[in-house]
């Protein structure tokens, strides 16, 4: 593929709910460009942007894919993305490096949760929206009722660019507003022709209003409509642009994806209205030394800038980075400074990658977007520059905490060593992941966006390390404390053929302020016992606390005073005052009025007004504690304090609640008492694999 110079780049991210057709547009539109081999289809897993192992598996996108074509003088970098709300991180990277967003909506679904995020997400990073309402060739599909709905759902302008011949079993096609044709397609050719008289009334009304839209924000075309009352497709399409790019309009076409129908229109739109790489909002861009933050626009001007949105362990390849051009101009056979990690990176070869395919180009240009393989530090959300130049690095993207958690065990022990490092590849490519080993509950917690997305992760794990792994529900990482001071003794005296072992402290405990940990006190006088084994016994009470009386967990904010005991001149040890202080801990805790915490999440839940009532129910059935309510728009935000016990499968009722149009954050707040029967069920919990 050639060089494409920055006002010839259309980037584009085609985003919405996962089955609204995404990737069957991006195949129409390659396959319509003749620039696919054969029309690809989800359901049969040989689509060109899912590629990966589990998007054919599951039949969905999982990951953004890079889709190039050359239209019309131009290049055309379409972003297939996933629909899962759970893969947040692949949508936001595709719709912050593409500068339009085309909203691909089932016309016989209503505006789902997906949609509604993509068009969040475009708002935030100011990117113009439009929208192919697909599918209309499906029974029960309505043109009419789907622009009602979308209308209803959003605070945008609605302009059709294209108007449907027939619906469900009696779709025959689009008529083309702008050029008020009837467009026969179905093949890689169009003919038009004539507008059947069935719609020529109505699309001659909207033709008019379309004209007076395009002739609004630009004073020449508006001079020569209030003239001659009519433009010519150039100029509608050229007031078009102008108004789409400043987020005045949110243009909407439609038709059938794999019906092939409405798709010319989608291009023809795509080449003359979405604006070049140089007109939408910059990149903000931080400097490390005086955190001075300032923005970074698309500029063919100044060293050369990249913007690292997506990286992939590719099985053949190897480590595959995808970055945008933001400054200047990309070469191969160059070294490029990684802005965070202060180290040269060698490009050898700039790759142009559709799908899993990839060609080698000699350079790109600001605006443009590709790939290059196997760099050693840069990772997603990196900035490159060129070495010696001054330029702050870009800001990174702002993702949600996790809302899913699973434990992961290796099935071979052979194999536990392996699962970090499979696992940091993962995260290396996607930072909505985590893993980290949580010693309280000594259970290994791979943590993300929803069961789906860790699901998936683990399927990835498999096709990338060969490992067989074992999943289950986390622990809650439960603690106990005391409620009242008492004290006593912990004495350990065992004789045998030699020396003999002796340890004897008087201890007394008393409860701390939450968060205070563990306080140690030597009040021991006389020397009773020898200051020398002062440190023993507060290693053993330490020792000794990492399993609480109660249900085995941590005990925490308690203050240990040894004030007494005795020793032997020749008997006494350090391990035998740590195994005294230990059986202090054991003796004396039960009399303190032991208790067991649990953790207390912060949670945010984002839910349309009619869900209320139920998400509130469920949460009261779940111990939560209702802190408020806020309108946010047209939806309400629900703030409360839930136990983590309560959490780990809330995600799942929630989308059961709100028919998957609900969203909730988490995050620790604080530790508190379990309630008296909770506390019953845990001991016994606690105790069962001991009597089993």
């Amino acid at each position: 593929m050639k060089a494409y110079p920055t006002e010839k780049i259309r980037n584009v991210a085609i985003a919405g709910h996962t089955g609204g057709g995404k990737t069957s547009l991006t195949e129409a539109i390659l396959w319509s460009l003749k620039q696919s081999e054969r029309l690809g289809k989800t359901d049969d897993g040989n689509t060109i942007s899912d590629y990966d192992p589990e998007e054919i598996r599951r039949h969905h996108s999982i990951q953004a894919s890079l889709l190039p074509a050359e239209y019309a003088g131009h290049k055309i970098n379409l972003l297939d993305l996933p629909g899962f709300r759970d893969f947040i991180g692949e949508i936001k990277g595709g719709i912050r490096a593409a500068d339009a967003t085309l909203l691909v909506f089932d016309a016989t679904g209503g505006v789902e949760t997906g949609a509604e995020s993509v068009l969040s997400y475009a708002a935030e990073f100011k990117r113009p929206v439009a929208i192919f309402i697909n599918k209309l060739d499906k029974d029960y599909a309505s043109f009419d009722d789907s622009l009602a709905k979308l209308k209803d759902a959003l605070d945008a302008r609605l302009v059709p660019l294209t108007l449907p011949v027939g619906e469900a079993a009696e779709f025959k096609g689009v008529v083309d507003l702008i050029k008020l044709k009837f467009l026969k397609e179905g093949g890689q050719d169009v003919a038009c022709e004539d507008v059947p008289a069935e719609v020529a009334e109505v699309a001659a009304a909207a033709r008019a209003e379309l004209m007076e839209m395009a002739a609004e924000g630009d004073e020449e075309l508006l001079e020569k409509f209030l003239v001659e009352e009519t433009l010519s497709p150039e100029e509608i399409i050229k007031g078009l642009g102008e108004s789409f790019a400043d987020g005045g309009i949110m243009p909407v076409l439609c038709g059938s994806a794999t019906g092939l129908m409405g798709v010319r229109p989608v291009i023809d739109f795509i080449a003359g209205c979405v604006p070049d790489p140089s007109k939408p909002e910059g990149y903000p861009s931080q400097d490390d030394q005086d955190d001075a933050v300032s923005t970074l626009k698309v500029s063919r001007e100044g060293p050369t800038v990249l913007h690292v949105f997506k990286t992939i362990s590719d099985p053949f390849v190897g480590h595959l980075t995808f970055f945008k051009v933001l400054r200047g101009t990309a070469k191969g056979e160059m070294n490029y400074q990684n802005v965070k990690q202060s180290k040269n990176e060698r490009f050898a070869h700039l790759l142009s990658c559709k799908g899993k395919k990839s060609e080698n180009v000699e350079s790109l240009a600001a605006g443009d977007i590709g790939a290059v393989a196997k760099l050693d530090s840069t990772r997603t959300g990196d900035t490159l520059i060129e070495p010696g130049s001054a330029a702050g690095r870009i800001t990174p993207l702002s993702l949600p905490k996790p809302t899913a958690f699973v434990s992961v065990l290796a099935k071979s022990r052979a194999d536990e060593d392996k699962i970090g490092m499979g696992f940091h590849r993962l995260i290396e490519q996607d930072p909505t992941l985590s893993l980290n080993r949580d010693a309280t509950i000594n259970q290994t917690i791979l943590s993300g966006m929803g069961e789906t997305h860790l699901a998936v992760a683990i399927g990835r794990l498999k096709d990338l390390t060969k490992i067989e792994v074992d999943m289950e529900p986390p622990r809650v990482p439960y603690l106990e404390t005391i409620t009242k001071k008492a004290e006593g003794q912990g004495k350990y005296k065992k004789q045998s053929g030699g020396h003999g072992q002796y340890g004897d402290c008087w201890v007394r405990f008393e409860p701390l302020p939450e968060g205070s940990g563990f306080e140690f006190d030597w009040k021991v006088v006389g020397g009773v016992i020898p200051t020398n084994f002062q440190s023993a016994v507060e290693k053993g009470l330490v020792e000794a606390m990492r399993k609480g009386v109660l249900s085995g967990h941590t005990t925490v904010d308690v203050k240990a005073t040894c004030y007494d005991g005795t020793h032997h001149s020749v008997d006494s040890s350090d391990m035998a005052f740590k195994v005294a202080a230990s059986m202090a801990f054991k003796n004396i805790i039960p009399h303190c009025g032991p208790v067991i915490l649990e953790p207390i999440y912060k949670t945010k839940i984002t839910i349309p007004e009619e869900y209320m009532g139920d998400v509130m129910g469920d949460l009261n059935s779940r111990r939560g504690r209702i802190l408020g309510m806020n309108p946010e728009g047209k939806k309400q935000v629900i703030e409360a304090l839930v136990p983590l016990s309560e959490l780990y499968t809330y995600v799942r009722q929630l989308n059961s609640l709100s028919q998957g149009r609900g969203v909730f954050e988490m995050g620790f707040d604080h530790y508190e008492r379990v309630p008296n029967e909770i506390q019953d069920k845990i001991i016994a919990q606690s105790k069962a694999p001991e009597e089993g």
